[in-house]
């Protein structure tokens, strides 16, 4: 049996405001009217009567977002939404399949990595399933540990791609699977991997982690458990 669970850490990194030697702008807006900040001792809001532009823009150095008064504040979530996974007793005939799910959202970012840092799935005794070091498909009776992050339909259907939220709408969040990590039936797991990626820090993606795993009639018995930590980097 092996229990797969989900600890995750997340990274923070500053963005600075426009500036120059002269002057330093911290949020702006161009439009028929608006409010950055409005307060009373009761509330807090801002507002705008109308937006001139929407939609994304970016090139190699910079990346703007135009439509209504946001915050200049940059942000980085990362959750997991599912509890543990359980694949049950191995055997050397199947193979043994499960998923969990996590999601990251980020604002004001040029990017963000995903990355695995855990072990393969261990047992007492400190015997390890076998990583697979490279991107391979699902054999019955040879020891295995691998994972992916999109839809699969071999050793069985189980998995998804990633989906932009709202609606799967890509033009503002864009998370996907990285290499070695975004082909169906072929699963890898590398220590220290970047598994998910961003080019750009805006949006939720919602992630399916799919996890695979295979014995030989000589792998050694036992409970075989993994935390499985991930950690969420943005870039600026």
């Amino acid at each position: 049996m092996i229990v797969c669970s989900f600890t995750v850490f997340s990274g923070v990194v500053s963005a600075q405001p426009y500036t120059s030697p002269n002057y330093k702008v911290e949020e702006y807006f161009f439009g028929s009217g608006g409010e950055i900040e409005s307060s009373s001792p009761n509330y807090k809001a801002r507002g705008s009567a109308g937006a001139l532009a929407v939609g994304n823009a970016s090139s190699t150095s910079f990346a703007l977002s135009a439509g209504n008064v946001t915050p200049f504040e940059e942000y980085l979530e990362f959750a997991t939404t599912s509890g543990s996974v359980q694949l049950g007793n191995l055997s050397t005939s199947a193979a043994a399949t499960g998923s969990a799910t996590f999601y990251v959202r980020s604002y004001l970012a040029s990017g963000y990595v995903v990355q695995t840092v855990s072990a393969p799935p261990t047992s007492e005794s400190g015997a390890t399933l076998n990583p697979l070091s490279s991107p391979s498909a699902s054999t019955a009776g040879t020891e295995q540990f691998g994972i992916n992050l999109v839809a699969n339909t071999s050793p069985a259907t189980f998995g998804a791609n990633p989906v932009a939220q709202p609606d799967g709408d890509t033009s503002f969040a864009n998370g996907a699977a990285s290499a070695g990590y975004n082909t169906t039936n072929q699963y890898k797991y590398v220590v220290g991997d970047t598994i998910a990626n961003a080019p750009s820090g805006k949006g939720r993606t919602n992630f399916t982690v799919a996890y695979l795993a295979n014995i030989s009639s000589i792998t050694e018995a036992g409970l075989y458990t993994m935390d499985h930590d991930m950690v969420a980097t943005p870039t600026f």
